[in-house]
């Protein structure tokens, strides 16, 4: 039994790794800005998530060292560049930087990407689904 659930990790890892192709902030989620032992990472597919219209949800949190802000924030420009206004929001002060990106949907797959940053304490949610949303997201935060 032990050997099969092992087999199955294996199996659809690559399936999780291709949800975030495509996008600057990969690298991020590859551990290859922040590395992997200072993240706090959380992957949830499956029927806990279907009350929110989503088939895959995949976070971070992490504290920011150095030069890592520079770098995260200048990879979530180059995933900002040539979007259109309606597809995301961002905000800042003194406090708090956040970025809601609506991504191109995959096939009927929705997919949303949300950064938020307080003080040096980070946030990333990546997820996907029929109703992958701000509203989702809002809703999501709010229970």
């Amino acid at each position: 039994m032990r050997k099969w659930m092992i087999m199955i990790l294996l199996a659809s890892s690559p399936l999780v790794a291709l949800a975030q192709k495509g996008l600057h902030i990969e690298s991020l989620f590859e551990g290859k800005v922040v590395p992997q032992e200072r993240m706090v990472e959380t992957r949830v597919r499956g029927r806990s998530l279907s009350k929110y219209g989503l088939t895959y949800f995949h976070s971070l949190r992490f504290s920011l060292k150095g030069k890592e802000q520079k770098e995260i924030r200048q990879l979530l420009k180059q995933d900002l560049e040539g979007r259109s206004e309606q597809d995301y929001e961002t905000s800042s002060d003194y406090e708090n930087y956040k970025v809601f990106l609506q991504l191109p949907p995959q096939g009927s797959t929705k997919r949303m990407l949300c950064y938020k940053e307080h003080y040096e304490q980070v946030l990333v949610i990546y997820m996907e689904g029929p109703d992958a949303s701000f509203k989702t997201l809002e809703k999501m935060s709010n229970k």
